[in-house]
């Protein structure tokens, strides 16, 4: 029997197509590069970001953005926004980076640099991946916190999104706060101390942590109550599921008490008001950083776990 030679076809089709679509990826995708406008070496950095990528990925529009004023950021359309600052310069970004659904990169010229993990080099190692999708990304869980003006049907007096954490602070002059805790419309219990924060799972590294609060992995959707100097031998941090509405309510408050988010928004509270903490629609889909675990990082950045040194 005679057999028939067929002429070869291309065995990996697949390979072709994946390299194309990546293309068009790249072709389409818009950059933002935002510094911190304070730190002279992260602006300088920023430039030398945007040459960069410029380079190595010239079908993208990379655009460097000098204003990053809330009106400049609310307005911003990018698919991968570069943040060079620190911690707190990511923090403030996320607010309104978070509503474009976009991936964001942060480079440190911080002190800790754990959100934003990627030095100049290691970003630059890393642009292939991230670029191309490739990178590990993390959808970091923010929260919605609300300031009411009653307590029953509170109407809305302020109104913002937080990536670490919700607070209540004493204020001036340091007298214990009297607080309602309500969770998911049943009241729990009243409960006096300096104050209450109310995070998520990253910010389980910062205040919540100073103030005893317990670790928990990114992964991990979540939302940690942990009271400030509770004058309670019992009333320690719980971890709730990421679904359920907390509700506090001040019954004493001092004339600088205060609501914060993430530090940087402040507002001022009254008695009878109500702050509402949630899970906000948003999330913040943070590229981490191959070379580092979260595990890793927590040990090298906080010393977590660490043998004591001789």
């Amino acid at each position: 029997m005679r057999r028939t030679l067929r002429p070869q076809t291309d065995q990996r089709p697949l390979a072709g197509w994946l390299i194309a679509f990546s293309a068009v990826i790249l072709a389409s995708m818009q950059i933002a590069i935002i510094a911190n406008s304070s730190k002279p070496d992260a602006v300088a950095a920023a430039h030398n970001v945007q040459a960069f990528v410029h380079q190595q990925s010239p079908a993208c529009a990379v655009k460097y953005l000098s204003d990053v004023s809330t009106d400049a950021l609310a307005r911003l359309k990018a698919d991968l926004v570069i943040v060079l600052g620190g911690d707190g310069t990511l923090l403030q970004a996320a607010r309104f980076l978070a509503k474009l659904g976009g991936r964001v990169v942060g480079i440190n010229f911080g002190k800790l640099g754990y959100m934003a993990a990627f030095s100049v080099a290691q970003f630059q190692h890393h642009w292939a991946a991230i670029a191309s999708n490739q990178a590990p990304v993390t959808k970091r869980l923010m929260l919605h916190g609300c300031i009411g003006s009653g307590r029953k049907v509170p109407a809305t007096k302020f109104e913002c999104l937080a990536l670490n954490e919700v607070a209540i602070n004493s204020g001036s002059p340091f007298r214990m706060l009297d607080i309602l805790l309500r969770i998911d419309g049943q009241d729990i219990t009243t409960f006096r101390g300096d104050g209450v924060v109310v995070s998520t799972a990253s910010g389980s590294t910062g205040y919540n942590l100073s103030a005893g609060g317990p670790l928990l992995s990114p992964a991990v959707e979540a939302i940690v109550l942990t009271p400030i100097c509770a004058h309670s031998l019992s009333f320690r941090p719980v971890v709730l599921p990421a679904n359920t509405t907390v509700e506090l309510i001040p019954l004493r408050v001092n004339p600088g008490s205060m609501v914060n988010f993430d530090g940087q928004v402040l507002e001022s509270l009254a008695e009878g008001q109500t702050v509402t903490v949630r899970k906000a629609p948003e999330v913040l889909r943070l590229v981490e950083n191959p070379d580092q675990s979260h595990w890793q990082m927590l040990g090298s950045k906080l010393q977590w776990a660490q043998n004591p040194r001789v």
